[in-house]
C-alpha cells in the first residue's frame, strides 16, 4: 500500500535511509516557522518532527545523514561562536558578460562559496537535544555517517581539490585527508576489518597532516573504512582510510578502474556503476575487509538502456549479497553477487508504478518484495502544465520527432522557444542524465515553447560524417513540420536544451537558419572532458575523432553566430558536465566575436531543484527572449 504523509510534501531533496535500521528514513522539510528535520518510520507509519535547530542552513540540497542513531545535520554558525546564528547568506546568481572579441577567463568556481561556511550538529531523535561535531567550518557539499557513529564532510580544499574532514565519537579532534590525485565522486562509510597502522594524519591544535598511500592487505575486526572514489582523466581511483577509535590509518590503494564512474549507492556497503570502454555496464561490490576488496561484475546490459543502483540488500542475507536496479521504464531488477565469477545472476524483476519513483526495497524474496517509493518528480522533457491552453501533441515521422506546443492565454506568443531533448531521454534520479524541470513554466510569460523529442541516429547505423548533419535536418524539418514557425516571426525563434538538448541546440544554432538565439543548460560542450563517450556514442575520442569534432561545441565555436544565454549548476555533480564546461563554452564564444551570458547558480546541480533556482533560471530566460522582439510584459 502507499503512503504518502501530508506533512512530507514539502520535502527538500531526497530522504536518507539508516544504514542499518532500513525502516528509517530522515531528511528535512518545510515546516511553518521554516525547515525541520523529521524522521519517519515505514514500517509503523509514523513521522517524527524533531525540535527546531538554530541557524538549520538554507537551501534545498542539504547534505544530510545517519551516524548511528543520531542524525547528522549542517548549522549556519559564526566562526569560534557556538551558541549564536550567523546572519543567513542568501548567494545570488553569478553572472557574467564581455564585448564580443574580447578574450576572458572565467574561474570554473566562480561564486564564492566562503559565503557560506557551516558546522555540522548530531540530532538525538529521542531526546532532540543538538550536539556540535568537532569539525572546523567550511563550505561543505556532502556528508557521510557511520553505524558506529564517526562522521565525515568533504569540502573544498583551500590550496585546491578537496578535503574529507572527519569527526570521531567522543574526540575533540578533527581528522582531514587531501584530495589532491583527483575530484572526489563518492566517499562513504563500509563496516569492513583491517590491521590496524601505525602514524596518521590527524590536527590536533591546529596541525594538519596529509595521508599517503600504502598496499598494506592484513585483516582484523573492530575497523569502520572511509571509502573515497576520486576521478581521473582515464577512469577512476577507490582508496580506503581505516579508523578505530585512534586516528586514521594511511591511506590503501584498492582498485583503479578504466571506465566512465556513473553513480554510487551506499546503503550498507559500496555498489558503484561504471560504463566501460566497450559500452558495458560493470557494478563495482567494494568491501575493504575481503581478500578481494574490489569484484567487478558484469550485468549484460549497455546503452540505451538507462539504470542505477536502486537499493543493496542488508547483510546478511539468504543466498549472499543481492543489489537492486531499476531503468528509465520503471523495471526493478533484483541481481546477486557470486560467490566466484565476474557475472551478477539475474534473480527476479518486477515493474514499479509509472507515477512512482524507488527509493529502495523493504523485502528482498520473490513474492516478499516491498518497494519503498516516493511519488515521482517531473522529468525530462517538460513538467505538468501549468494551466492556460492545453498544449497540443503530434509527430513528424519523415524528421523522426514528437512535439508538444505549448502557448500562452489569450494572445499569440512573444517569441518562441524550441526545447530539444533526445527522445526516450528521462532518467532516473541519481542517474547521470537531464532534468529539465521549468521551460514550459515560460507560457505564463507569454512566450510559446516547443517541446520537440528528436528520434537521434548513431553508430553503425548512421555514418560518422552523417550524424551531425542528418541531426540539423531533423530539428529543422521537425521545427517546420510542427507549424511553430508560422506563429511567430522568424527573429522570434529560438532554440534550446538542458544537458545533451544543450549539445543539440548548439548543432542547430551553428548549422540552421530558423533560430535567432539559444538557451542551453547544464550541458556538455568540451568532447575532451568525456573521452570515454557520450549520449549513445560508446567509442572513445580515438575510435571515433570525427564525432567527437562534430559534437565540441568549442571547437565548433566559430560556427555559432548568433547570441546564447548559458546557465548551468555550480555544484553539477555529472561527471561530464562539471561547471568548467560552461565558462569554456563562453570564453570561446565571447573570443570569437559572439554575444554570450554566462549565468551560474549557486547550490545547484545537474537539474535545478530550489525555487530560488528554478526562478532565477526562469527570469533570465525570459528576459532573453523578451530582447528578441517585444516584451510579453
Amino acid at each position: 500500500m502507499r503512503w504518502a504523509p501530508e506533512r512530507l510534501r514539502e520535502v527538500l531533496g531526497r530522504p536518507v535511509q539508516h544504514p542499518t535500521e532500513h525502516r528509517l528514513f530522515a531528511g528535512v522539510a518545510l515546516d511553518p516557522g521554516g525547515p525541520r528535520c523529521w524522521i519517519a518510520d515505514a514500517v509503523a507509519r509514523s513521522v517524527t518532527f524533531l525540535a527546531p535547530v538554530p541557524a538549520l542552513l538554507p537551501g534545498d540540497e542539504l547534505p544530510v545523514a545517519w551516524a548511528g542513531p543520531a542524525l547528522v545535520v549542517p548549522v549556519d554558525l559564526s566562526p569560534g561562536r557556538h551558541d549564536a546564528p550567523a546572519p543567513v547568506h542568501h548567494a545570488m546568481p553569478q553572472v557574467f558578460e564581455a564585448a564580443p572579441g574580447q578574450r576572458v577567463r572565467v574561474l570554473a568556481e566562480a561564486h564564492d562559496t566562503e559565503d557560506r561556511p557551516s558546522r555540522f550538529v548530531t540530532l538525538d531523535p529521542a531526546g532532540g537535544a543538538a550536539e556540535r561535531i568537532p569539525l572546523d567550518a567550511r563550505p561543505y557539499q556532502r556528508v557521510r555517517g557511520a553505524p558506529a557513529g564517526h562522521v565525515a564532510a568533504c569540502a573544498p580544499a583551500v590550496t585546491g581539490g578537496a578535503v574529507v574532514a572527519v569527526g570521531v565519537p567522543g574526540s575533540a579532534d578533527e581528522h582531514l585527508i587531501q584530495l589532491d590525485e583527483g575530484p572526489p565522486l563518492e566517499f562513504c562509510w563500509v563496516r569492513a576489518v583491517r590491521h590496524a597502522l601505525p602514524d596518521a594524519p590527524r590536527r590536533t591544535g591546529g596541525r594538519t597532516t596529509t595521508a599517503t598511500i600504502t598496499t598494506a592487505t592484513t585483516t582484523t575486526t573492530g575497523t569502520a573504512h572511509l571509502v573515497v572514489v576520486t576521478g581521473h582523466p582515464d577512469g577512476f581511483a577507490i582508496t580506503s582510510y581505516a579508523m578505530t577509535d585512534g586516528p586514521i590509518e594511511p591511506a590503501r590503494a584498492l582498485h583503479r578502474h578504466r571506465g566512465r564512474y556513473l553513480h554510487a549507492h551506499s546503503q550498507d556497503g559500496l555498489f558503484l556503476l561504471a560504463l566501460d570502454a566497450d559500452g558495458s555496464y560493470t557494478v563495482l561490490v567494494v568491501d575493504p575487509g575481503s581478500p578481494r576488496p574490489v569484484r567487478c561484475l558484469t550485468l549484460g546490459l549497455r546503452p540505451p538502456t538507462l539504470i542505477r543502483i536502486a537499493a543493496v540488500a542488508p547483510r546478511p542475507t539468504a543466498g549472499g549479497r543481492r543489489f537492486a536496479t531499476v531503468d528509465a521504464a520503471n523495471r526493478l531488477v533484483v541481481w546477486g553477487v557470486p560467490e566466484v565469477g565476474t557475472a551478477a545472476s539475474r534473480l527476479f524483476e518486477l515493474t514499479v508504478p509509472e507515477d512512482e519513483e524507488l527509493i529502495t526495497l523493504a523485502g528482498w524474496e520473490p513474492g516478499d518484495v516491498r518497494p519503498v517509493c516516493d511519488r515521482r518528480r517531473p522529468r525530462s522533457p517538460l513538467p505538468a502544465h501549468p494551466g492556460g491552453v492545453p498544449p497540443r501533441h503530434g509527430r513528424i515521422r519523415e524528421a523522426g520527432a514528437e512535439f508538444s506546443l505549448h502557448l500562452p492565454t489569450r494572445r499569440d506568443p512573444a517569441a518562441v522557444l524550441v526545447w530539444l531533448s533526445q527522445a526516450g531521454e528521462t532518467i532516473p534520479a541519481g542517474a547521470a542524465g537531464p532534468t529539465a524541470l521549468d521551460p514550459h513554466w515560460l507560457t505564463l510569460a507569454g512566450f510559446g515553447v516547443l517541446d520537440l523529442r528528436i528520434v537521434c541516429g548513431w553508430s553503425p547505423d548512421v555514418p560518422d560524417e552523417e550524424i551531425r548533419p542528418r541531426l540539423v535536418r531533423q530539428i529543422r524539418d521537425a521545427v517546420l513540420g510542427s507549424g511553430v514557425a508560422d506563429r511567430t516571426h522568424p527573429s522570434r525563434l529560438a532554440v534550446g536544451g538542458a544537458s545533451f538538448g544543450a549539445t543539440l541546440a548548439l548543432l542547430a544554432i551553428a548549422d540552421c537558419d530558423l533560430f535567432a538565439t539559444a538557451i542551453v543548460q547544464s550541458g556538455a560542450y568540451s568532447r575532451q572532458l568525456t573521452l570515454l563517450g557520450f549520449q549513445d556514442e560508446t567509442r572513445t575520442l580515438w575510435e571515433a575523432p570525427r564525432v567527437y569534432e562534430d559534437f565540441d561545441a568549442i571547437v565548433n565555436a566559430p560556427r555559432i553566430r548568433r547570441p546564447v544565454l548559458i546557465i548551468h549548476g555550480e555544484a553539477d555533480p555529472n561527471p561530464a558536465t562539471p561547471v568548467i564546461q560552461a565558462t569554456l563554452l563562453f570564453q570561446a564564444l565571447i573570443a570569437n566575436g559572439t554575444r554570450a551570458r554566462l549565468v551560474l547558480l549557486p547550490g545547484e546541480g545537474h537539474s535545478l531543484r530550489s525555487r530560488d533556482g528554478i526562478a532565477a533560471a526562469l527570469a533570465e530566460k525570459a528576459t532573453w527572449l523578451a530582447t528578441m522582439g517585444a516584451s510579453p510584459v
